[in-house]
């Protein structure tokens, strides 16, 4: 158990030194929330608990975890269907029993959406009453 409690104390205190340097080399301007000065001082005072509200609530956004770097992470944006790379792949390109089941899953796929739609516009008849379409 002493061992446990020492790697513990090992890493809280690397994490402690870790945020003292980033505080110090971060940009005035680039600190969230609060001043640079207060950040140092959270952080140097509170040791565990400023150093994990330095990382939530001080740092900059998309920032680096490298010390004294500004430099960003990109941002992590969301790829739809049609930004994939195999998106609308030539099924030619295919062997023979791949496009074959490309192609039957294509044809389920479309005759699925038409079933639906066809079902959805029923209900909207029945709900209306079947009524005639107006002529003019």
């Amino acid at each position: 158990m002493l061992e446990v409690d020492g790697v513990v104390a090992l890493v809280l205190l690397g994490l402690w030194i870790y945020c003292i340097f980033d505080v110090v080399t971060t940009d005035e301007s680039l600190c969230r929330n609060l001043p640079k000065t207060i950040w140092l001082m959270i952080v140097f005072f509170l040791p565990d608990i400023g150093s994990i509200i330095w990382l939530v609530a001080g740092r900059p956004e998309r920032a680096s975890f490298r010390i004294g770097d500004n430099s960003y992470r990109p941002d992590r944006r969301p790829v739809g269907l049609e930004d994939r790379p195999d998106f609308g792949v030539d099924l030619s390109s295919l062997s023979a029993p791949v496009r074959e089941r490309e192609e039957q899953a294509q044809l389920r796929l479309r005759e699925e959406q038409l079933r639906r739609r066809e079902e959805e516009l029923r209900r909207r008849e029945q709900a209306l009453g079947k009524e005639p379409p107006l002529q003019e």
